[in-house]
């Protein structure tokens, strides 16, 4: 039996991931602080991994085969800066320890495509050099060395969307302004993002936790989008593009960038099918699921 311990199962992406591993035929666990949601397919465990006795409770007594690590700080407007992200980092490179010494045989951490920094095209795992900007890539490519030092995987996940994605992201805001009639300030748009649904981001993560690569691999779409012409695309959907008031924030920092977007052909060893959904069906998706949401039905 393949038994995987999911940390941050209950969060954005843990939530798509879940139905995804055991669809693969993993026995699955997640790790929650305190209150367990009500997900199906997984059996919750509570502990706090920012602790060694949470560390040592998630671990110990499960012993799992298999390990997705996905806890972190994440919430927007707090998360690329927070100090926490330094106790991640320690906290992580010590789970990756304990599961070792457990004899979890199959090690997949999940960091971001924020441990690239500048970059002047699609960041590639073998040759991009990685000079992260902000205190949150920083902390993440410190995990991500030793997790790749100590032959595990480490998946650099680009920009997901979908349902349950936090309100105050891009397109659950864009979507929540337009559909109260409000205008939607935002910088010219130019900036090139690769832009991947939950769904075929949670398919990514169980294709390469289930093969041998080991080092990083980017989990994006590889498909390279315009801000302005995703924000279009959902305001064209609600009939609001005369709501959305571009250039009217200057872009300051990561968002600044020009372009960061994956070179996938890593990935594609292991998901040739993948993405199966897309953007364009996934924000159909996405769109149909926060109108639901808003008007109290989801």
């Amino acid at each position: 039996m393949k038994r995987v311990l999911v940390t941050g199962a209950s969060g954005f992406l843990g939530r798509a991931l879940v139905p995804a591993l055991a669809g693969r035929g993993f026995e699955v666990h997640g790790v929650a602080r305190s209150a367990r949601p009500a997900i199906a397919d997984v059996t919750w465990h509570a502990a706090d991994l920012l602790t060694e006795a949470g560390r040592v409770q998630a671990l110990s007594a499960l012993r799992p085969t298999h390990l997705v690590h996905l806890a972190w700080e994440a919430r927007p407007g707090r998360y690329r800066e927070d100090p926490v992200n330094r106790l991640w980092a320690q906290a992580s490179i010590e789970l990756l320890a304990r599961a070792r010494a457990c004899g979890t045989s199959r090690i997949l951490g999940i960091g971001s495509c924020l441990e690239y920094g500048p970059q002047t095209g699609l960041c590639d795992e073998r040759t991009s050099q990685c000079r992260p900007t902000t205190l949150y890539g920083q902390a993440k490519l410190s995990a991500a060395e030793a997790y790749i030092a100590a032959g595990a995987a480490w998946g650099r996940v680009f920009f997901p969307f979908g349902p349950h994605e936090p309100e105050a992201r891009l397109i659950p805001s864009l979507i929540r302004h337009l559909r109260a009639g409000q205008s939607f300030d935002c910088s010219h748009g130019g900036q090139l993002r690769d832009f991947v649904y939950v769904e075929d981001l949670a398919q990514m993560i169980v294709a390469v936790l289930d093969s041998d690569l080991t080092g990083a691999v980017n989990l994006g779409s590889g498909e390279p989008r315009s801000l302005r012409s995703v924000i279009e695309h959902v305001a064209d959907r609600l009939e609001a593009r005369h709501l959305i008031r571009f250039g009217a924030i200057a872009a300051t920092g990561v968002d600044a960038e020009p372009i960061i977007a994956a070179d996938v052909r890593r990935l594609r060893s292991v998901t040739v099918d993948v993405p199966v959904i897309g953007f364009e069906q996934g924000a159909a998706r996405d769109l149909a699921w926060w109108i639901d949401r808003m008007s109290g039905k989801a």
